[in-house]
């Protein structure tokens, strides 16, 4: 019976596609006409009970009468049919806890080792992570003992919620802050790489480094692991890849624990900020993540929805390191060529290098094709941008510099910004259509003057 409804359900959505013509005034949208979703439940949890399902698909169906942020399953700006035939062929993939980030898993598990999904409403008893280098990790409360049925499925069992921790990362960091909501998360840091180098724009941070409650450990090019012994942590979160790999073998050396995670090598901007559930695993928090992240799905998909009927203006995105050998542009595959291309509907100057990450190029590369670009982001703030017109010969006959589209980041974008993901996508859709966004202000990319190196937020007019 409940096949034959489905199908029928499809067929039914098959002839109204077909058939019947769909009316949605998409291009009068503009970011105002925008209301707030329920971030009380999933996306794709249309009926609200707290689990993606087929039943999901038939209340869509019948139901229209949602907001944007709700409703509009494919982000195409209107609610119709359309949304049923999508949320039909995804739902499955909806209801995972992992639904964007490709380099993280986590398997959840009942007492007698049955998979189960907090996500999808379900209680659980154990967790199995595998970090970004493979290692798997059973969590557990300290209190339940290691079960038989674990056996081979892990390399180290760790005891949670964790109480002493350090971190490499301010980015770490930012995604711990999203689920402190009792404080208990920040409480466990006991120490931070780079702790007192950064202007800290998270006050508890701040206030740790100052009563010594939180220690500063030294870089991560040479990290004081005297300092860190002292902490016993029970976990380090570190960065593959850079001067983490370093971290990794001395870690391994003297037996500390690490858990590496990668959300820089991530291909969307959700994508790096749904790794907060791997934070939320160490410290079962997955009902405050799961509230978060809802937020900024719904509201970063509204960018997709305000921008799709738009053209698409060229973006250069990039900076000159020239004691590093070149300039370090985005890599086609990478998160921020992605919301440039997808998110923002935009074009973007090297979409033909492929990979995640970072490529190096010449300047004379890049400014070839970025002379050109109707906007130029350069992800610095004025603080590192002292030799901007030195390190960008011919900067000045650029076309966005010419129109007043050069841009910059602001100084808390590397710790606000990926808290909150959602309003940088927001502001990077704002500089880039500004016709879609009039009369909204930005507060992580910054129009940028290089005669006096100084940043302003940008009003979209």
């Amino acid at each position: 019976m409940v096949i034959l409804m489905i199908k029928n359900i499809w067929y039914i959505a098959i002839a109204f596609l077909i058939f019947i013509p769909i009316y949605s005034d998409v291009n009068a949208l503009t970011w105002k006409d925008i209301t707030p979703g329920d971030y009380n439940h999933r996306f794709g949890d249309v009926n609200g009970d707290g689990s993606i399902n087929i039943a999901d698909v038939v209340y869509l169906f019948k139901h229209r009468n949602l907001s944007l942020e709700d409703g509009d399953i494919n982000a195409d700006g209107s609610i119709d049919i359309a949304d049923v035939v999508y949320l039909f062929d995804n739902y499955q993939k909806l209801r995972e806890p992992i639904v964007y980030a490709k380099n993280i898993k986590i398997t959840y598990y009942d007492k007698n080792g049955i998979e189960v999904n907090p996500y999808n409403g379900e209680p659980y008893a154990y967790k199995i992570v595998v970090d970004a280098t493979g290692q798997r990790f059973l969590l557990k409360n300290e209190t339940e003992p290691i079960p038989s049925w674990a056996k081979g499925k892990y390399d180290k069992v760790i005891n949670v919620p964790l109480k002493r921790v350090v971190v490499m990362s301010s980015t770490e960091i930012a995604l711990m802050e999203a689920i402190n909501n009792d404080g208990s998360v920040i409480a466990s840091v006991k120490g931070i790489m780079w702790g007192k180098q950064y202007k800290w724009y998270f006050k508890n941070i701040e206030e740790g480094l100052e009563n010594g409650s939180i220690i500063d450990v030294g870089s991560t090019y040479n990290p004081n692991y005297d300092l860190i012994l002292n902490i016993s942590p029970q976990v380090i979160f570190v960065y593959p890849g850079y001067s983490g790999d370093a971290v990794i073998e001395k870690c391994k050396e003297l037996n500390l624990t690490y858990v590496a995670d990668a959300e820089y090598l991530e291909d969307s901007y959700l994508a790096r900020c749904e790794w907060v559930k791997l934070f939320a695993a160490f410290y079962n928090k997955e009902d405050v993540a799961k509230k978060y992240f809802t937020r900024i799905v719904k509201r970063s998909l509204d960018v997709r929805r305000l921008t799709r009927n738009t053209d698409r203006p060229l973006v250069a995105w990039g900076k000159n390191y020239p004691s590093f050998g070149g300039t370090y542009v985005p890599k086609a595959q990478s998160y921020v060529a992605k919301a440039i291309m997808e998110d923002c509907h935009g074009d973007y100057i090297f979409k033909d290098i492929p990979g995640t990450g970072s490529a190096c190029i010449s300047y004379e590369t890049f400014a070839e094709r970025a002379k050109n670009a109707d906007i130029w982001v350069v992800p610095s703030s004025t603080e590192w941008l002292s030799t901007f017109k030195e390190d960008h010969p011919g900067y000045e006959y650029f076309k966005a510099v010419q129109n007043g589209r050069l841009f910059c980041i602001s100084d808390d974008y590397w710790q606000l910004g990926l808290l909150n993901t959602d309003d940088v996508l927001w502001d990077l859709g704002t500089i880039i259509h500004p016709e879609v966004f009039k009369g909204r202000t930005t507060h992580y990319f910054l129009r940028y003057y290089p005669d006096n190196n100084t940043a302003v937020p940008y009003t979209a007019g």
